[in-house]
């Protein structure tokens, strides 16, 4: 019975892709357990951790192979089938070897190439001699002494098929278990019902087919029974574990039906729920999100009009549709919300192939990976991250050998961590590698070009670790694959402008080096302060808009604690001088010298700035628009709004713009 692949396509694209990724990310954890510690001992569980991962990586090939297999892509089924050979030598204890990771390694990304040609429209590919080395590999293992088992803590059961069924007369029964990270169970159910309803001796099938379609499946098993004299059990087998999102197949005899779904305990709420979840495509949730985004200006009109007049029932009406609207938002914006590790779950794989490339051993951790993110972000880091970690090995990693002269350990860690700083993500990538030399920056970008000798003599060594963000700047002697082309951090810093977030690099030479990533978790719709600036006497003022993120205080300063030291202003904020600057200043209106008012508090630590505003208009949600060129080369210009009272006004980087070179008027 054939499938209909166009119905089921979209699927098998998503979950396959999602497998490989699981995929490959046990490999990448099992070839480092495999590694043995430099005193020859082995950590507690590490055994069992071993066990556990490998016992992941043959359930996701097993269960490709059954996607495959039910889909019609014979080529996928064939390699997913020799891969889940090989990961079962491994799975009963026995080493592999460097050899048998890279085959794994290596055939999960043909299989990730045959899924990108069926999300392409096309069909399955040749896998030439790819499989053919695999089964050899197999062979070979088979072939040897069993002496080669990992040692563990304990002895490990063995495993041990089902048991046959006892002989008494009645129905072969087949109980066919969806597992538990399988979506859809009654549709998967349901397709096993089709495949192995058409075989020989089938009797009857337990929920009922057409139950499915309204009903859970009770403990996500389907049970289906046969006549013993005319099923071929070995046939029964191979179908159901073909079937997508199939974990376990067990046979018995005929026992007392299970009981009916409407006396069936009520499964938990939290899994019913985890069950009814659908895939949406991230355009519509864009377009939602900005038609949400127009309601809540809509609304914010609407609450300046009800101002102007006395209707309290006008004003009862615009509360109840702010009330509405913020729950619309905050619905639409959490279905947009995605886990980090939808990102970083393929880092891992990334990292080992980087360090085996560049033959250096690199132990890479994550953590804080759950944090959620707006989708719209995740798409945009992919890139700075790729580059972040290729710098990481290619720049900071001084390879084993120097890392033992130096007195370190020969594998460099390499750590990133997610964490929520109020409404932002920090996201940090940490090494302990050599560090940055503020001193060989300096000169290195003097050589290329990048900046003169005495605007380089004038950077302290934190403004000098920033040169690593100039475009076309590189450390790297020679052009490699992954570096030496000047292409690789001015990618993450203008990433991280474009998305409204902050870079921060700290390092110490010689020993490790920091980069923070600061990011909103949305960029859809913000919060921003409304303020106002404008050339004085002229009676009109421009509105602009100012992210809430970027504002530490808003607070009145006197003129009388307004001075000047290094041909610049200051302003005593409590027990600190802080740099002052004046809105309307910067943004070239005509305006007189340092003088007092109401400021923002800007930036954190060493870069907090004191920013002058004409006037604070209030606090509004609105909807950032992108700007085009010229003024999108303007890197204090983080785009564009449309106020509640109809002013359009800039968004602005506050940072930026106090350091950019504005030409005044």
């Amino acid at each position: 019975m054939a499938i209909d692949r166009g119905k089921y396509r979209r699927m098998f694209i998503e979950e396959a892709r999602e497998g490989l990724r699981a995929l490959g990310n046990h490999l990448v954890e099992l070839e480092k357990l495999e590694v043995l510690p430099a005193d020859g001992t082995r950590p507690t569980g590490h055994a069992s951790a071993a066990q556990e991962a490998m016992d992941a990586a043959f359930r996701v090939a097993h269960s490709l192979k059954g996607m495959g297999a039910a889909m019609g892509y014979t080529a996928f089924a064939e390699l997913a089938h020799r891969l889940e050979d090989l990961a079962d030598i491994a799975r009963q204890g026995r080493s592999i070897g460097s050899e048998g990771y890279d085959l794994l390694l290596e055939g999960s990304d043909r299989l990730e190439e045959l899924v990108e040609r069926v999300a392409a429209g096309h069909e399955d590919m040749e896998l030439g001699e790819l499989p053919g080395r695999v089964q050899a590999l197999v062979a070979r293992l088979r072939a040897q002494d069993a002496s080669t088992v990992v040692p563990t803590e304990g002895a490990s059961l063995p495993r041990v098929p089902p048991p046959p069924p006892a002989g008494q007369p009645g129905l072969l029964t087949v109980r066919v278990r969806i597992a538990d990270d399988a979506s859809l169970p009654q549709v998967r159910a349901f397709m096993v019902h089709k495949a192995l309803g058409a075989l020989a001796g089938w009797r009857e099938t337990f929920p009922a087919p057409e139950a499915l379609r309204t009903r859970e499946l009770p403990d996500r098993t389907l049970t289906l029974r046969f006549d013993p004299e005319l099923a071929d059990r070995d046939a029964v087998e191979r179908m159901a574990r073909a079937a997508q999102g199939v974990a376990e197949v067990t046979f018995g005899d005929v026992e007392a039906p299970p009981p009916a779904p409407e006396d069936a305990p009520a499964a938990p709420a939290e899994r019913a729920e985890a069950d009814r979840t659908v895939r949406v495509r991230t355009a519509l949730l864009d377009e939602f999100i900005d038609s949400v985004g127009e309601l809540l200006l809509a609304r914010s009109r609407m609450r300046a009009l009800a101002g102007r007049v006395d209707v309290p029932e006008l004003f009862d009406l615009v509360d109840e549709v702010d009330r509405l609207t913020r729950d619309l938002h905050a619905r639409v914006v959490a279905a947009r919300m995605t886990p980090l590790s939808f990102l970083t779950e393929r880092f891992p794989r990334v990292v080992r192939d980087l360090a085996r490339q560049a033959r250096r051993s690199v132990d890479f951790t994550m953590s804080g990976m759950d944090i959620e993110l707006d989708r719209a972000i995740l798409d945009e880091l992919s890139a700075p991250f790729l580059h972040m970690l290729r710098n990481a090995i290619d720049h900071g990693h001084e390879g084993d050998d120097v890392r033992r002269e130096r007195g370190k350990a020969p594998t460099m860690k390499l750590a990133m961590r997610a964490s929520r700083d109020r409404d932002n993500v920090l996201l940090e990538l940490e090494d302990d590698g050599a560090g940055l030399d503020p001193a060989r920056l300096r000169r290195r970008a003097v050589e290329r070009g990048l900046i003169g000798q005495a605007a380089a003599d004038a950077l302290n060594d934190t403004q000098a670790v920033e040169l690593i963000c100039l475009p076309g700047f590189s450390t790297a002697e020679a052009v490699t694959q992954t570096s030496g082309r000047g292409v690789g951090m001015d990618v993450v810093k203008a990433t991280l402008e474009r998305l409204g977030g902050v870079l921060r690099i700290s390092s110490v030479h010689g020993r490790s080096t920091r980069i923070g990533l600061e990011l909103p978790l949305t960029v859809a719709i913000i919060q921003v302060l409304v303020v106002e600036a404008g050339a004085p006497g002229s009676g009109m003022r421009d509105a602009y808009a100012i992210p809430i993120n970027r504002v530490e205080q808003a607070i009145d300063v006197d003129a009388a604690a307004i001075s000047s030291a290094r041909g610049r202003p200051w302003a005593k904020i409590g027990a600190e001088l802080v740099p002052l600057h004046d809105l309307s200043g910067e943004l070239g209106y005509p305006a007189p010298g340092p003088r007092g008012g109401t400021v923002l508090l800007v930036g954190r630590g060493a870069d907090t700035t004191a920013l002058r505003v004409d006037a604070i208009v209030g606090q509004e949600e609105v909807v950032a628009k992108p700007l085009g060129p010229p003024l999108s080369e303007l890197a204090y210009l983080a785009g564009a709004t449309l106020l509640a009272d109809g002013r359009a006004a800039f968004i602005l980087d506050p940072l930026r713009l106090v350091r950019a070179e504005v030409v005044r008027g």
